[in-house]
């Protein structure tokens, strides 16, 4: 276990460094000017026009007049030293921003992670233990819908109807202006009521369909089918059997989504007026931010790294198979 877990880790040490690099480079090696790329093309030929000593001196404090060599390293001791510089859209420090942004997205991701995840289990669980039955006919075909529809369409719809027509929610925003106490609290409780549940609606019908889908292929499988002949109980084959191989992908499912918690949604965010992760890197796009989009891109990066590395512990935890794997090929 430790071979592997060593093994999985320099990889994804591997990877973030070549995921920083490969950043870097393209931001270098675009046609034009980085600093066009650090300020906005907008801002650049103003600048260039009106002040053009205060765009030299831009052009001094990032360092862009240094060699390649000497930008990469200091690049690399800003990521290191978690500097990533100001927003160019309130001039507030990029990190500031993000922990800011960061906790109105964890207030849908975490209940949506928790609530889908079980949701989807158990759901999937029963339809793919008990295949063309009712509950399977009933369930299946709305999570496939529900799967296939796009999430901005369903957002849409359901924020004319409940917000608009029936007034049963806010149309936008995280929170009433002049709450204090309890009344914040409901206020912020109404306002993320809809997001929260197309974002949980979305996440049980992925889940549910890779649930089943895995359930319905272990329970045909020869050791499953030769468990029950020799009159094993079916709880204890569910539970022996199907269940602890069905968890490996669906664990790896899981440590992905782990893996978006701080990107958030980035559709449902905008069309809501949720100023999180996704509504904070949208925003540094359309205004050419840059260096709030590239932090945004490179935690989105590193996560989902991350995400797939302890989705790789889980499942050599979950599965011996996986380990001895490890051996075998060293």
């Amino acid at each position: 276990m430790l071979l592997h877990v060593t093994k999985k880790v320099v990889i994804a040490v591997l990877t973030i460094w070549l995921i920083i690099t490969i950043s870097f480079t393209l931001v270098h090696t675009m046609p034009g000017d980085p600093i066009i790329f650090l300020i906005g093309e907008e801002e650049y030929y103003y600048l260039m026009d009106n002040d053009p000593a205060y765009l030299e001196m831009l052009i001094e404090k990032y360092g862009l007049n240094d060699d390649l060599g000497t930008q990469y390293a200091r690049y690399m001791k800003s990521v290191l030293t978690l500097d990533f510089g100001e927003s160019y859209s309130n001039h507030k420090p990029v990190l500031e921003n993000f922990a800011s942004a960061a906790k109105w997205t964890l207030r849908l991701s975490v209940p949506t992670l928790v609530v889908a995840c079980f949701l989807g289990a158990v759901l999937g669980i029963h339809a793919g233990i008990h295949p063309g039955g009712r509950f399977d006919r009933i369930t299946t075909p709305v999570f496939l819908v529900l799967n296939t529809i796009p999430s901005n369409c369903l957002s849409l719809l359901l924020l004319i109807l409940l917000a608009y027509k029936l007034k049963w929610v806010p149309i936008n925003g995280m929170v009433s202006p002049g709450l204090e106490g309890a009344a914040r609290t409901a206020s912020i409780l109404r306002h993320m009521a809809l997001p929260l549940f197309i974002l949980i609606v979305f996440r049980t019908s992925g889940d549910f369909m890779l649930m089943k889908s895995t359930v319905s292929q272990i329970r045909s499988e020869e050791y499953v089918l030769t468990a029950r002949s020799k009159g094993i109980g079916r709880r204890k084959v569910l539970f022996r059997h199907v269940l602890k191989n069905a968890m490996v992908p669906y664990s790896t499912s899981l440590c992905m989504q782990l893996g978006s918690l701080l990107s958030g949604s980035m559709i449902v965010e905008v069309v809501f007026g949720w100023k999180g992760m996704g509504q904070m890197m949208y925003t540094a796009v359309s205004n050419r931010d840059f260096a709030t989009a590239q932090f945004c891109f490179l935690l989105s990066a590193v996560c989902v790294v991350l995400s797939n590395l302890l989705g790789d512990i889980v499942n050599a935890a979950i599965d011996p198979r996986i380990r001895r794997e490890v051996g075998t090929d060293d």
